[in-house]
């Protein structure tokens, strides 16, 4: 019987494997037990641009850059002592000419032929690979960048179209100026809705969407939905209606904005594609546990219905059931989508149920925190002291755009405040350091100091002469997630996104 050990597949040694090692696109090595290079093979050497005796004799850590040499010291030295293999991912290498190459390295442990302690190398050049993913990264940043300048950008000229247009309702308008009003207001909402809807594909796309989880009361957010949509044009002939369990807790916690957001989105469909009869809003429970509870949401209309066929484009991107729908109807196509991501989102299942001529069901099942009953009392007697009118207050408005200082001042003074202006974030901290006042409403970009920076020197102000923290809200056109969270870093107390309305002022001033 031969010597195993002559039999042995030593790569340096037998023939076919060292042809394979001399003509692969990778780098093959090994070290001894103090990390000196013996041997080493691969067409990867000519991208590192150093002859092979170049290596022999000398250190692996030698060819990492200098930065990082010490750090792989130590992940080789794990190796030796756990003698497994591992894996490096997206390791730089220096090559000869100053380039930077990225390799994906596997590191095993073996013996040479007199028995000692080596390690061999296989590496494979994936500098194309990182340098793509690093673009893609770059890329995301810029495309994040871009959309928080365009929703600024977009917001700031909305807010003063539907804050104009609230404020000319409390005027006395004949009916045909009151219908030209309304005009007004549904295309500006409208258009609004459009816009928020395409910005949350982005965030969605990129992973920007992060969920809140606050105290809510889901009948208060039904309601809401259907004032909203009931005043918005809604359709005279088609009834928003709302069924809810009665034993469904009126205070849940998640995230109301993108539950109302799904259910606005559901009520949307189901009122434009119900010529005459109802739509209505349902709510059941799945399963109610202890601290938990499984709720189905669904939307029930008396419309036009949906084919099979329908039902399988549905909740896809920029899909619509088919464009003779759109042409009819209009819409972008993307509310069920949102719908969908949200709902995955929420760890929720999302469905429909139709057939032609005799409606549809859209339906949500999520599930949602509660708590206990006294709990849930103190959080109804909160949110009610919210809803409370609020004693006269001086507010400092630091706001740069002409239109929304005039449509934020009118706002205030009709809820019976006194409002002093500064026009950028340096005068909003001088007129706070001479001034009494009881909330500051900041804009976050503005010249000289943005919002962030003036509310740093507020906060520093404060520390530095023992006075007690005046509540700043952030009233901005910003509104990215990391925007709310950098305002709360800051030392914000509170957050509203243009455009606003009045109940929205009265909300952060009676807190």
């Amino acid at each position: 019987m031969a010597n195993s050990e002559n039999n042995s597949l030593n790569p340096f040694k037998a023939k076919e494997l060292f042809d394979l090692l001399m003509f692969s696109h990778d780098w093959f090595w090994e070290v001894d037990e103090n990390w000196i290079i013996q041997n080493t093979e691969g067409r990867l050497l000519k991208s590192l641009a150093y002859p092979r005796n170049d290596f022999i004799g000398k250190s692996i850590f030698e060819f990492f850059p200098s930065d990082i040499q010490d750090s792989f010291k130590l992940k080789f030295n794990e190796i030796a002592k756990s003698k497994e293999p591992v894996l490096f991912e997206s390791i730089p290498r220096k090559a000869k000419n100053n380039l930077l190459l990225y390799t994906h390295l596997t590191v095993i442990v073996s013996k040479n032929a007199q028995g000692q302690i080596t390690y061999m190398g296989l590496e494979k050049d994936v500098t194309n690979l990182v340098v793509e993913k690093n673009e893609s990264i770059e890329a995301t940043k810029e495309k994040s960048l871009f959309l928080a300048k365009m929703s600024h950008e977009i917001r700031t000229p909305m807010n003063g179209i539907i804050g104009t247009a609230e404020l000319l309702k409390d005027f006395n308008l004949d009916e045909e100026q009151a219908d030209l009003l309304n005009i007004i207001d549904v295309s500006a909402n409208n258009l609004l809705s459009i816009i928020n809807d395409i910005l949350d594909i982005s965030k969605l796309d990129s992973g920007k969407i992060e969920l809140e989880n606050t105290a809510f009361n889901i009948f208060d957010a039904v309601n809401e939905v259907i004032t909203m949509l009931g005043g918005q044009g809604g359709k005279p002939e088609v009834e928003i209606l709302s069924e809810i369990d009665s034993n469904v807790p009126s205070i849940l916690y998640g995230d109301e904005l993108r539950l109302k957001q799904i259910i606005i989105n559901f009520v949307n469909n189901a009122v434009k594609f119900t010529k005459k009869g109802s739509v209505t809003i349902e709510v059941k429970i799945l399963l109610d546990k202890a601290d938990t509870i499984k709720l189905k949401i669904g939307v029930i209309d008396t419309g036009i219905g949906i084919s099979k066929e329908g039902i399988t484009k549905l909740f896809k991107e920029f899909s619509q059931v088919d464009h003779s729908m759109y042409r009819k109807f209009g819409g972008t196509g993307l509310g069920l989508m949102i719908s969908k991501k949200l709902t995955e989102l929420m760890g929720g299942e999302i469905g429909v149920e139709s057939e032609l001529s005799k409606g549809s069901v859209f339906w949500i099942e999520v599930g949602f925190l509660k708590k206990s009953k006294k709990e849930e009392n103190n959080n109804i007697n909160n949110m009610s002291d919210m809803n409370a009118s609020t004693q006269k207050l001086r507010i400092l408005v630091a706001e740069d755009n002409v239109i929304n200082q005039k449509v934020a001042m009118i706002n205030l003074r009709q809820l019976g405040h006194d409002v002093e202006i500064a026009v950028n974030g340096q005068m909003a901290v001088e007129m706070f350091k001479k001034g009494e006042y009881d909330i500051v409403l900041m804009d976050i970009q503005m010249p000289v100091l943005d919002g962030l920076e003036a509310t740093l020197a507020i906060r520093k102000y404060e520390k530095e002469n023992n006075l007690e923290k005046i509540r700043i809200v952030a009233i901005t056109a910003n509104a990215m997630k990391e925007d709310k969270d950098r305002c709360f870093e800051v030392g914000m107390d509170d957050y509203i996104t243009k455009p606003f309305r009045s109940e929205d002022l009265v909300r952060i001033l009676s807190i």
